[in-house]
C-alpha cells in the first residue's frame, strides 16, 4: 500500500485554514491547502476599485501586537497596524444622537451631549458592567476543551463558573431587555435605540458590552492597507514553513475508507490522499456536500438542520469625489439609524428603514489609497442586513441566474441605500465615480458559506472541532469553536492543528 500524498489536507484558505496549515507545517508535517478562490482570506480580504482598497468583511482586530507575535512564532515578518481612536460610532434617528465607542471620557461626553437627561448612576453602571466583562475575558482560559485532560476540563469548568458569571449572564440576556432595565421609560427611547448596536431582535447584551469594553481600552487595530494583509501574512507563514497552497481548486468530495479519512477529490477529478483532513469551511457544505449525508449520525444531522445561521449582507462600495470629513465623518465605522423602533431597524431586506453600517477606511489609513489613486477620491462602503432568498433569490431564481433581472434589482436596492446615505452626505448619488454592488449571492459565490452567512451559526454554539464519527477529520473556523471573527478563527485553526498532531502521533 502506497503512503499518503500528505499528512494533512486543509480545505479552505480563510484565516482559520491558513493558521492550521502554518502551525502543522512548522511542526514538519506535509501539508496542502486547497482553496476554490483566487486568493486567500475568505471574509478577511480586500479588493480595489479605482485604486482604492475596500474590505468587504472583517477590517480590524482586537490585538494587533498579539497577531504579530503569532507571525513571529511562525517565522514570518510582522505587518503594520493602525490603532483606532474610535471603534464604532452611532448616528441615531435625530441629528443630536452621536455616540463614540472609544476611550471612556469621549464615550461619556458623547452620551451626555446626545442625552442630557441621562442619569450618572445609569451611565456609570453601564460602564462598570463593561469593565467587569473585559476583566473576565482577560482571565478566561484560551485552550480548547478538546485539548484538555479530564482534570483540565474540570478546572476550566470551575474557572468559568467562578470567573465568567457576568459573561454567561449577559451572553444569554437579550440586548433589548438589558437596555429596557438599565434605561427604562419613554424618556430613554432614543438612547435605547442608539445603543442597539447591530440589527436583529436576538442580539444579546454581550455584543454591546464587548464593543464598549474594548472601545474604552482603545483595543482595535486596523491592518495598514486592508484586511488582505492579515490573510497574506498567514499564507506566507504556510509557505515559509514548507506547506503548500493551491488556488482555484475546489474540493468536491472527501473520500473515506470505512470510518477513516482517505483523501479528497477536486473539481478537475484529480485525487489526493492524506492521513487527516481539516475542513476550514461552512459546516453544511462539509456534512451535506463533501461527505455523504447518509453517514451523518441522526443526532448531528438534526442539530445541523435545526440550528439557525446568521444572515448575510448587501453592500455597496462607492468611489466618490466628495470628502466625507466635510460631513462630520472621521474614519470610524458608523451605524446609521432613522427609527427608534428597534424591531423595525433590525429587519433585513429593508434599505429604506433598517439600520446600516458605513465604513470610511480611506479616512483613517492613507494606504487604502494605492499609488496612482486620485487625491480627491474617497471610499465609502455601505452594508445592510439581507437574506439570501429575498425576492426569489434577488430575481436570480433558484438556479441563481445572475442575469439582467438580477442586475437591475440589486441596482434599485443600492439606490435606496444611497438615498439614505444622502441624508448625511447630500448629493452623494451625483458624485459617484464608481460603484460595486454585492448581494448575499455574491458573498456565497466567493466564500461558499451557506446562504452567504457572514458569522456562521447565529446562536454561537460552540461546535466541536474533532468530527467524532470519522477518524482523521477535523473542522475549524467560524462554524466551530471558539466562534466567528478573525482572532477566534485563527485560534480555531491553531486548535485544529494541535488536535491533528495528537492524532498523527
Amino acid at each position: 500500500m502506497s503512503s499518503p500524498d500528505f499528512d494533512t489536507i486543509v480545505i479552505g484558505a480563510g484565516v482559520s485554514g491558513l493558521s492550521c496549515a502554518a502551525h502543522l507545517a512548522k511542526e514538519g508535517k506535509k501539508v496542502m491547502v486547497f482553496e476554490q478562490g483566487k486568493k486567500p482570506g475568505g471574509y478577511c480580504c480586500s479588493y480595489t476599485r479605482k485604486k482604492l482598497v475596500f474590505d468587504p468583511g472583517a477590517h480590524w482586530i482586537l490585538d494587533g501586537p498579539g497577531f504579530n507575535s503569532l507571525l513571529e512564532s511562525l517565522n514570518t515578518e510582522p505587518i503594520d497596524f493602525i490603532r483606532l481612536n474610535s471603534v464604532y460610532r452611532i448616528l441615531g434617528p435625530t441629528k443630536y444622537v452621536d455616540i463614540h465607542f472609544s476611550e471612556k471620557e469621549l464615550f461619556i461626553k458623547s452620551m451626555r451631549k446626545s442625552f442630557p437627561h441621562v442619569k450618572d448612576a445609569n451611565l456609570t453602571k453601564l460602564i462598570d458592567i463593561a469593565d467587569t466583562i473585559k476583566k473576565e475575558m482577560d482571565e478566561m482560559p484560551t485552550d480548547s476543551l478538546e485539548l484538555l485532560s479530564l482534570f483540565g476540563k474540570v478546572k476550566t469548568g470551575v474557572t468559568m463558573l467562578l470567573k465568567a458569571r457576568n459573561m454567561m449572564k449577559y451572553s444569554s440576556l437579550k440586548l433589548q431587555v438589558f437596555l429596557d432595565e438599565l434605561f427604562p421609560g419613554d424618556d430613554y427611547k432614543d438612547l435605547r435605540a442608539a445603543l442597539h448596536i447591530a440589527p436583529g431582535e436576538d442580539i444579546t447584551a454581550i455584543a454591546l458590552l464587548v464593543f464598549l469594553a474594548f472601545g474604552m481600552e482603545k483595543s482595535a487595530w486596523s491592518p495598514k492597507g486592508g484586511a488582505q494583509k492579515i490573510s497574506d501574512a498567514l499564507a506566507k507563514a504556510v509557505k515559509k514553513n514548507g506547506g503548500k497552497i493551491v488556488y482555484s481548486k475546489k474540493v468536491v468530495k472527501i473520500e473515506i475508507e470505512g470510518k477513516r479519512i482517505k483523501g479528497v477529490v477536486l473539481d478537475d477529478k484529480s485525487k489526493f490522499t492524506a492521513k487527516s483532513v481539516v475542513a476550514a469551511i461552512d459546516a453544511k457544505q462539509l456534512y451535506y456536500q463533501l461527505l455523504s449525508p447518509e453517514i451523518i449520525p441522526k443526532k448531528l444531522k438534526r442539530k445541523i438542520d435545526e440550528t439557525p445561521f446568521a444572515d448575510s449582507w448587501f453592500s455597496v462600495s462607492i468611489v466618490t469625489d466628495l470628502n466625507p470629513t466635510n460631513y462630520d465623518f472621521d474614519g470610524s465605522d458608523v451605524l446609521l439609524l432613522n427609527t427608534n423602533d428597534i424591531v423595525e431597524a433590525g429587519k433585513p431586506n429593508n434599505p429604506e428603514k433598517n439600520s446600516f453600517v458605513a465604513k470610511f477606511n480611506t479616512l483613517h489609513d492613507d494606504s487604502f489609497k494605492l499609488i496612482g489613486a486620485k487625491a480627491e477620491h474617497h471610499g465609502i462602503h455601505l452594508l445592510s442586513p439581507a437574506t439570501f432568498d429575498y425576492s426569489n433569490y434577488w430575481k436570480a431564481g433558484k438556479k441563481l441566474n445572475r442575469g439582467e433581472k438580477y442586475i437591475k434589482f440589486k441596482e434599485k436596492f443600492a439606490q435606496k441605500l444611497i438615498k439614505r446615505m444622502e441624508e448625511r452626505i447630500p448629493n452623494l448619488s451625483k458624485h459617484i465615480v464608481q460603484m460595486d454592488i454585492s448581494t448575499p449571492l455574491t458573498y456565497h459565490r466567493y466564500t461558499l458559506n451557506h446562504y452567504g452567512s457572514g458569522l456562521g451559526w447565529s446562536d454561537m454554539l460552540l461546535w466541536k472541532q474533532k468530527i467524532r464519527f470519522m477518524k482523521g477529520l477535523y473542522a475549524c473556523g467560524m462554524w466551530s469553536f471558539p466562534g466567528p471573527m478573525v482572532e477566534p478563527s485563527i485560534e480555531s485553526g491553531k486548535n485544529a492543528a494541535e488536535l491533528v498532531l495528537k492524532y498523527l502521533k
